[in-house]
């Protein structure tokens, strides 16, 4: 490969992925020949398994950074994926979303929230892994220091306990009683067949987070899913002074290299003040869909605010231009 072709490529991988330049050259100088930038998981466990993840990311989201869901950069491998964080901030919410617990229940029934039965296999100077026992899978949260995970991990296994839950994977290289039962009763989300089916889109989505700050240029991004998984909604709101950048990011999500299996069934305009724009993109096998809503909303800049909004305006500002989507029907909010 030549050094054009390199480079070139080392831009596309650090677009999809945001990753430093230096990172993304030596990611791309490494890969064997032929093979994808943005791979796909060569094992369906570690598939599932980034799409729960990414759900619960989606739900953990409790405070304002600079990267959508603290995550500042990704890096997908064929056997896991790697989610370097931003800050303490996205750490704890990360850690409090992802790290299994046995959570007691009004209705007298307990419930199993983050990943069950995923504990943590390795520890280095600046980060985790996680894996579910027993099955060939890895997310590595990386980024801060030892002290810091250490920290953030104590603060959410004594915020479970004083509520009187169970912080499950504090019991190591074995299942609790109360895991185990949820697993055998079939309760994980992943085992449902409509989000077995979808399960591809949230995991693409989780290594391609770089389009929502290399691409499009949202000061905060926040989503759930719906249908089972089977429809992923990403909301993305805006300054009231920036360009919406609709159009580059549906064409990095539906580049045929690149991208997801998605295709732009249809569009509608943002008017201020009266509906939310919508983008609706759809699996051509009716497996998942994807809907961007966008939206401008002012957020009080309160002190405690001010310096993560300064730098999220500094982010903003590096992406400039906006080119129109294609002439389509519109898409109602259900689709």
């Amino acid at each position: 490969m030549s050094a054009t072709q390199t480079s070139s490529r080392a831009r596309t991988y650090a677009l999809y992925t945001g990753a430093p330049r230096q990172l993304a050259c030596d990611v791309v100088a490494a890969l064997p020949p032929g093979a994808p930038l943005i791979p796909a998981p060569v094992h369906q466990a570690q598939l599932l398994l980034e799409s729960e993840a990414f759900y619960w990311i989606l739900n953990s989201q409790r405070h304002f950074v600079e990267y959508p869901f603290g995550i500042r950069y990704v890096q997908p491998t064929t056997q896991g994926v790697r989610l370097h964080l931003e800050s303490n901030a996205s750490l704890d919410s990360l850690l409090g979303g992802l790290l299994p617990c046995r959570a007691p229940m009004r209705t007298g029934r307990d419930q199993i929230y983050g990943l069950n039965g995923v504990r943590i296999c390795a520890r280095t100077e600046r980060g985790i892994e996680l894996r579910r026992l027993g099955q060939p899978t890895s997310i590595q949260l990386t980024g801060l220091s030892r002290g810091a995970f250490h920290r953030a991990e104590a603060a959410v296994a004594q915020q479970i306990q004083s509520s009187g839950g169970e912080a499950c994977w504090l019991a190591g290289d074995t299942w609790t009683a109360y895991e185990k039962q949820w697993d055998d009763e079939r309760q994980p989300i992943a085992y449902e067949s409509t989000w077995r089916d979808a399960a591809w889109l949230p995991s693409g989505l989780l290594r391609r987070l770089g389009l929502l700050h290399t691409v499009a240029v949202p000061q905060v991004v926040t989503g759930h899913d719906a249908r089972l998984g089977e429809w992923w909604i990403l909301e993305l709101d805006h300054d009231c002074d920036t360009g919406l950048r609709r159009a580059e990011l549906v064409q990095a999500l539906t580049d045929p290299d690149h991208g997801l299996p998605l295709e732009l069934r249809g569009h509608r305009d943002l008017t201020p003040g009266e509906s939310l724009g919508l983008v609706l993109l759809k699996a051509p096998d009716r497996t998942a869909t994807l809907q961007l809503r966008y939206d401008r909303i002012d957020y009080p800049i309160r002190e405690d605010r001010a310096e993560v909004f300064a730098a999220i305006r500094r982010r903003i500002s590096k992406l400039t231009g906006e080119i129109p989507l294609p002439a389509m029907p519109g898409c109602r909010a259900d689709g």
